[in-house]
């Protein structure tokens, strides 16, 4: 199983296979996450009507997925059978249902709010928008324990042939804490095939130390 790209998003950057993005990150300031993700959606140029609907945790996702898909030439019309979704989470839907709970005691008014309730609904957008049709799946866990993670992701492999590809990782988005790295994972080419190793786990402590 190999790393074959990546993306990192956080309240102050955004990493696209080690580069940052200025052009996006000057969108983040770190403060109001919604307008912040909304801002920088928006300088995306992507057309995708229902990402104003979505809660900030899917919105984190989103683009995090949309830019790693974009930059690895993947065509958004095109039916793709052998790519899953796998994301891991520590409050996952947590910020979709308290606003849901404000709607049902009459606080707030959304007509969409019970739709983001649903723990795997980020991915529904993901593979709607990239038309996947793989393994999909939510975790949650206490904080990103990439471990588990990538044994998730090898397993995933073996129980599931039809899979070359699995958009994977860490998205959290709430209380005003972003913090996303997706990656694309691909069967390791040697028989027997590649387990996780040191190199993912010293690719995930530089990921999340320095950005």
């Amino acid at each position: 199983m190999l790393i074959k790209s990546y993306c990192r998003i956080t309240n102050h950057s955004i990493i696209l296979d080690g580069d940052r993005l200025p052009d996006l990150e000057k969108h983040i300031m770190g403060q109001k996450v919604k307008e912040d993700l909304d801002h920088v959606f928006s300088s995306m140029d992507v057309d995708y009507p229902s990402f104003r609907n979505m809660d900030d945790y899917s919105k984190l996702g989103f683009i995090t997925a949309e830019l790693l898909m974009k930059h690895n030439g993947f065509d958004v019309c095109r039916e793709k059978p052998d790519i899953g979704v796998i994301i891991y989470s520590r409050s996952g839907c947590l910020g979709a249902d308290y606003n849901l709970v404000r709607v049902m005691e009459g606080l707030s008014v959304d007509d969409q709010a019970y739709m983001r309730s649903i723990p795997n609904a980020i991915c529904s957008d993901i593979a709607c928008r990239h038309r996947i049709g793989g393994e999909v799946g939510v975790y949650l866990s206490d904080g990103f324990i990439y471990e588990q993670l990538f044994r998730t992701c090898f397993g995933t492999f073996q129980t599931e042939p039809g899979l070359n590809t699995l958009l994977a990782g860490y998205v959290e988005c709430y209380g005003g804490y972003v913090s996303s790295l997706l990656c694309l994972l691909t069967r390791s080419p040697q028989n027997p095939p590649l387990d996780y190793d040191l190199r993912e786990e010293r690719f995930c402590i530089e990921m999340l130390r320095i950005y």
